[in-house]
């Protein structure tokens, strides 16, 4: 087969019907450097070769500095291990403690923003930087803590069951009732420099959680329940259309479910109640997109071949960070 009818059959290839999502995100211009974006992703060792490997080939790459935190070190993936702390999902909030701590006693001087993701995360570095450039973030990263994603509400019934500390749960609730908003850890969230150092300071107190709420709480809520106390709450991402940035699900769940198909309180339906609601099909996706969730090692390829290589005409600079990947020949490539 000739090699320009390979590449053609890639670029058609519409990996579980994502490419209908895809087609609605345009890539930023990928000149401008700045801001300065350190990218930490949590994983465990069965995933070195392959969920942590796909990140490093793809949107990785292009994260000014990529670390992996593990449960193992591993010198030629770049994994450090996370000492003291058990590897299981029981205990994800004292391992998100822990990440946070370690990359803030490294490399706080170092960056501007900190991204933190898990190891089925696609991001789109390009259109994360945009956004970090827009006057209503500019306008703030330097005075707020900011840590930005998929918005999600906690339910008062979740509430009372993950908060075992009653007094802690009344004290909360008199300040804030019904109200406990927090980033999906899923597709990930980026975090400023305020965000983490006054993350990292609270972590002893009492109001931030011990480590026996690993078992229950899960730790994206439990890093929002923290930083609430100091009123500090996810801002909305969504653009002027209401339209997600942040997705916490892979291009074809969030451009074909129909939150109409389910109950209202259907667990993803409450989550986005009061929030801005869930939008779907041509609504699904911003423009500027910048992250999705549930995202394997193939679909992470086939998201990087179709918002790159694939648009060769647009983005013939980004090409070059994606030859490798897919071994493209230039005459493939350019022709």
């Amino acid at each position: 087969m000739p090699k320009h009818n390979r590449r053609r059959d890639a670029c058609t290839e519409d990996y579980q019907q994502s490419n209908v999502a895809l087609n609605l995100i345009q890539v930023s211009s990928s000149d401008v450097e700045l801001p300065r974006i350190l990218c930490f992703v949590n994983t465990i060792s069965p995933n070195h070769a392959t969920k942590a490997q796909a990140i490093k080939d793809t949107w990785g790459k292009r994260c000014d500095k990529l670390v992996f935190l593990s449960n193992v070190t591993d010198n030629t993936l770049g994994a450090v291990a996370i000492a003291d702390v058990p590897s299981d999902h029981s205990h994800l909030w004292q391992k998100h403690k822990a990440s946070m701590q370690y990359i803030w006693n490294l490399y706080r001087h170092d960056f501007d923003w900190f991204y933190k993701a898990d190891d089925d995360a696609y991001v789109i570095m390009e259109n994360l930087r945009a956004y970090l450039r827009s006057p209503e973030i500019v306008m703030q990263q330097d005075v707020v803590p900011l840590q930005l994603g998929h918005r999600f509400r906690l339910t008062d019934n979740l509430t009372e069951y993950y908060v075992r500390d009653k007094h802690l749960l009344e004290e909360y609730q008199q300040r804030w009732p019904h109200w406990w908003v927090f980033n999906s850890g899923g597709p990930g969230v980026v975090m400023n420099s305020l965000f983490m150092r006054l993350a990292v300071q609270s972590f002893p107190l009492w109001t931030c959680l011990s480590d026996e709420y690993s078992q229950t709480l899960p730790d994206d809520a439990a890093i929002a329940f923290c930083m609430a106390w100091h009123r500090v709450f996810p801002p909305s991402t969504r653009d002027l259309s209401g339209r997600e940035r942040w997705h916490a699900n892979h291009p074809h769940g969030v451009y074909f479910t129909d939150p109409s198909e389910y109950p209202d309180d259907m667990w993803f339906n409450m989550y986005h109640q009061g929030i801005g609601g869930i939008q779907w099909k041509e609504n699904c996706c911003a423009p500027d997109s910048i992250a999705f969730h549930y995202v394997g090692p193939d679909y992470m390829r086939h998201i990087e071949r179709q918002l790159y290589d694939c648009r060769k005409d647009e983005f013939k600079g980004a090409v070059d960070s994606v030859r490798g990947v897919y071994h493209f020949a230039d005459d493939i490539v350019f022709s």
